[in-house]
């Protein structure tokens, strides 16, 4: 049972590293955010963009992101199973 478990959360890491998340904030013209995507963001966009449901807690930041640009973030789906993920930050008109 665990294994299988497992497997179908590799299945799901596979899905989630094909392509970039892409998440849109309020930037400047410099590209600094306004103020910053977190944990939250990311597991609300990786849900509605890949359809798969990750708490906020499992996603794992160093720091918040305040810069538009593209960014690596890793994720926790099962044991052993952490994908690094592509976080594509963009700008979004104010």
């Amino acid at each position: 049972r665990v294994n299988k478990a497992k497997a179908e959360a590799e299945a799901v890491a596979q899905r989630l590293t094909a392509t970039p998340i892409k998440v849109r904030a309020h930037a400047g013209e410099e590209g600094k955010l306004f103020g910053s995507v977190t944990a939250a963001d990311i597991a609300e966009q990786i849900e509605r963009q890949a359809r798969v449901r990750v708490d906020r807690h499992d996603v794992h930041l160093e720091e918040p992101i305040r810069s538009v640009g593209v960014h690596e973030v890793r994720v926790h789906l099962f044991a052993e199973v952490d994908p690094i993920l592509s976080i594509e930050v963009e700008a979004s008109e104010v």
